[in-house]
């Protein structure tokens, strides 16, 4: 009888954990695709950036301010178009992602921080949009709040 018990157990908890594994490496794809967008972003890789997202995918920026908040949208091909201007140095990290999956379909949300040249220019929430389109996760829409006051150190 406990052999019995002992087998069913083993026999559910495999039929749950498939699902969990198989989860847990979608995420990860999911979570290599936004970080290949941010390395993009980070080395000026305009063909890099081509690679993880759709031209005619939106970009949309939440500037916060205290009496109103300026929204200022754009497409994927509009930055990578200018992705390879200036010469400073970027760097844009997220930490804490959040990721929803359904089907072909993906949400990232992040905090992040943006630093020019070394120095903290921004921060706020960066939400992802996914699709996956021939079994390859793309980045079809990317949101965000810009926020000057208040980021965090560190990061």
């Amino acid at each position: 009888m406990r052999i019995m018990a002992a087998v069913l157990a083993l026999g559910a908890w495999a039929t749950t954990a498939a699902p969990a594994l198989a989860q847990d490496d979608t995420n990860a794809r999911i979570l290599e695709t936004v970080d290949t967008f941010l390395r993009s972003i980070n080395e000026r890789d305009a063909s890099l950036m081509a690679s993880v997202t759709i031209p005619d995918g939106s970009v949309t920026a939440i500037r916060l301010q205290p009496d109103r908040n300026l929204r200022r949208t754009r497409t994927f091909a509009d930055d990578i178009a200018r992705i390879g201007e200036g010469s400073e140095t970027l760097n844009e990290v997220y930490w804490d992602p959040t990721v929803l999956v359904s089907g072909d379909i993906a949400v990232v949300w992040a905090p992040y921080s943006f630093d020019i040249d070394g120095r903290r220019s921004h921060c706020g929430i960066d939400v992802f949009n996914l699709a996956r389109i021939e079994k390859s996760w793309i980045i079809v829409g990317v949101h965000y709040t810009l926020a000057t006051d208040g980021c965090p150190a560190g990061r």
